[in-house]
């Protein structure tokens, strides 16, 4: 056997700068493979966001055909205007405002009057009223 010295300033140093070359190129694939995920997830929310605002556009054609309808026209002339076709029958819905029923309808007590009552007649018009 030939005397060979392995761990000699030569092989040291060769080995040290692969493992340096290896180390540099799985870093560089690593950010490279991170960096096409952050743009294929940024491409992915772009598509996304392009179909809902296809649906929108989409929504948007339906009600402008819909707002260009007789039929529509006809509606809003009605409920704008009061309009009727002839032979048509048409409810009116008044709206009344009823005054408050009398266990609802409290008597406000003036608050240097409420000051002066004993605790157990607060509690009472609390829970009882008046």
């Amino acid at each position: 056997m030939r005397n060979q010295e392995v761990y000699s300033a030569k092989n040291v140093i060769s080995l040290v700068i692969i493992f340096c070359v290896l180390f540099w190129l799985l870093y560089s694939i690593g950010s490279f493979l991170h960096e096409s995920k952050k743009i294929s997830d940024e491409i992915d929310a772009i598509k996304k966001n392009n179909v809902e605002i296809e649906e929108s556009i989409e929504a948007k054609k339906e009600e402008l055909e819909y707002l260009k309808t007789p039929q529509r026209i006809e509606k809003e002339a009605k409920m704008q205007m009061g309009k009727k076709v002839a032979g048509e029958q048409v409810l009116v819905f008044i709206e009344e405002k009823l005054e408050l029923l009398p266990t609802e309808a409290k008597k406000e007590i003036p608050k240097r009057l409420m000051a002066k009552l004993p605790n157990w007649k607060k509690w009472q018009l609390f829970f009882w009223g008046q």
